[in-house]
């Protein structure tokens, strides 16, 4: 409901549940689920399958290996495993036996798994050097080997630590105790821990398969990397709870080929299934492959669209697109959430509130268990249809951050969270219209980064995905200007395309380009799910004052 006088939604009460801790979820799918289970498909494309008997037997051996190497109830265990198979094995593993896992991204891409023996040695160092295990063969950084630690910490991989009998007495947590630590996306030292609990998770959990209408007969299909919130708790967890079929497959395989998703949906008839809004983009630029496909997406009837701003037009062309192929109309669900509460938490039919306006696309409701309000400076409720601040309280909630006290005192204000989002509330629906740390000022005019970039990949010169637009601090004026890096298509002249993206923004936004700097894909940084890292773009660009080798200005 929305509060009569000013921004305020009210989910209602948390959802009850079946089991008091997630260790029971997988024990009870275990014995109940008549679904096949879960099914990988490699980066070659070849598909395995793992009952969930067989995942709580791997998972039980993985614990007794834990338990044998001295792990006790309440500890942090990192865990870097790129084949996710052995990762979701010894996730579990630490759920059953109340250890605290902390997944830590192994690389989903080649870029990604250069940078991740860097990666473990920050967050090893930047949170107390706990235990650790591996997936076999794994690298680890220089400086990590040599520390005298190291040697204690590293429990030794999940081959080894699997290679025993099955453990059969499993801790009984309790609801607020630590269920998992996950990390975000942080460029610099440490990632922040994201500290989520048993009651957080199930909460979440239980309120989106009421919402959305989800149970044992679910099949689905997830793309995102195991160790981020999307592809673990949203989709993973929601879905062992429920004992249904899920199917996995690597981000960079489906980047190779983004019809890959379709085929892939249409080949498992997949009915539930998510992605950044990035990713819709990508098969829209496909347009000129689909005639002649065999698919049948008659089956899909929830895609969550969520993770990164929602474009209008991205949406409304990836239906039309895909409308001959049987794709419900009413199948795209915007969506709102993040690591801090437990994955989505908000949602809602993109066509039931679309009002035709591009600019910014509503993202729904609470789900039961959750409050959002939207506020000023001053943490004061707004009127309706008034941008402020967004916060958020609720069941499924982090109660803070791992280790970090002053991250916590900064995030939290009379038991609610400040999310860092701007967003409005009209009609008992939420919108958020983006970050407030991606305000850009221009003159008379104030715009999102995310506004700039959808405008720019408007233009057919222009690859989508690869665009970024930041303020720059000018290297002559030390005032900050505007700069676009993006993608040229292959036989574009870059600077033909760097004079279409300064006009295009001039007549549709009313601001003047000082920087239209052509780059390469892999110039542009990304996080593991593909959303884009537009500090760090920035930093390389005022340090050096170009980007990559296509970079000029």
């Amino acid at each position: 409901m929305t509060h009569r006088e000013g921004s305020l939604l009210d989910g209602g009460p948390p959802v009850p549940t079946e089991v008091r801790h997630l260790g029971e979820t997988l024990v009870l799918a275990a014995r109940t689920a008549t679904s096949p289970g879960i099914c990988f498909l490699g980066d070659d494309g070849a598909e395995t399958t793992l009952s969930y008997p067989l995942l709580l037997d791997g998972a039980s051996r993985i614990l007794g290996g834990l338990r044998a190497a001295g792990v006790v109830p309440g500890e942090t265990v990192l865990l870097q495993i790129a084949e996710p198979p052995a990762l979701l094995a010894a996730f579990w593993a630490c759920v059953l036996g109340g250890f605290v896992p902390m997944p830590v991204n192994a690389g989903a891409t080649a870029d990604q798994r250069a940078t991740a023996p860097e990666l473990l040695q920050r967050v090893w160092q930047g949170y107390g050097k706990p235990k650790v295990v591996t997936g076999p063969g794994q690298e680890v950084a220089a400086a990590v080997a040599a520390d005298p630690r190291w040697a204690r910490a590293l429990l030794g991989d999940t081959d080894r630590l699997g290679s025993g009998e099955p453990e059969s007495v499993w801790h009984r947590a309790a609801p607020d105790d630590p269920a998992i630590l996950l990390l975000t996306s942080g460029s610099t030292g440490a990632p922040k821990a994201v500290t989520l609990t048993h009651r957080n998770v199930l909460s979440r959990t239980a309120a989106t398969v009421r919402v959305n209408r989800l149970g044992a007969a679910t099949r689905s299909f997830n793309w995102m990397p195991l160790d981020h919130v999307g592809g673990l708790v949203m989709f993973h967890v929601r879905d062992v709870h429920l004992g249904c079929y899920q199917v996995h497959a690597g981000i960079e395989w489906v980047l190779g080929d983004p019809l890959r998703w379709l085929e892939a949906v249409d080949r498992h008839r997949a009915d539930t299934t998510w992605a950044p809004n990035f990713a819709f983009g990508l098969v829209n630029d496909l347009s000129d492959r689909l005639a002649g496909q065999p698919w049948d997406l008659s089956c899909l009837r929830y895609i969550m669209n969520g993770g990164e701003a929602v474009r209008s037009g991205v949406v409304r062309r990836f239906l039309e697109l895909l409308a001959p192929f049987g794709l419900p109309r009413d199948a795209m669900w915007p969506g709102w959430g993040m690591s801090e509460t437990s994955a989505g938490v908000a949602d809602c039919e993109f066509w039931a509130v679309h009002a035709g306006d591009d600019r910014y696309v509503p993202v729904g409701r609470p789900q039961p268990g959750t409050s959002l309000r939207v506020v000023d400076e001053h943490d004061r409720v707004v009127p309706v249809g008034t941008v402020g601040h967004l916060q958020v309280s609720g069941a499924s909630v982090t109660a803070g951050y791992y280790r970090d006290p002053g991250q916590n005192r900064r995030s939290f204000t009379d038991g609610w969270f400040r999310t860092g989002d701007l967003a409005s509330v009209r009609d008992g629906v939420l919108t958020v219209t983006g970050r407030a740390d991606d305000v850009i000022r221009l003159g008379d005019v104030t715009c999102h980064g995310h506004e700039i970039e959808a405008r720019v990949e408007e233009l057919d010169v222009v690859v989508p995905s690869y665009t970024v637009a930041c303020p720059v601090t000018g290297p002559g004026s030390g005032s900050e200007e505007l700069a676009v890096f993006f993608h040229p298509r292959p036989g574009t002249e870059p600077a033909v395309a760097a004079r279409m993206v300064r006009d295009q923004l001039a007549r549709t936004l009313g601001v003047t380009v000082a920087h239209a700097v052509p780059v390469d894909r892999e110039d542009v940084p990304k996080t593991g799910v593909g959303k884009l890292r537009r500090a760090r773009l920035r930093q390389r660009f005022e340090s050096a004052g170009t980007v990559g080798p296509t970079g000029e200005h």
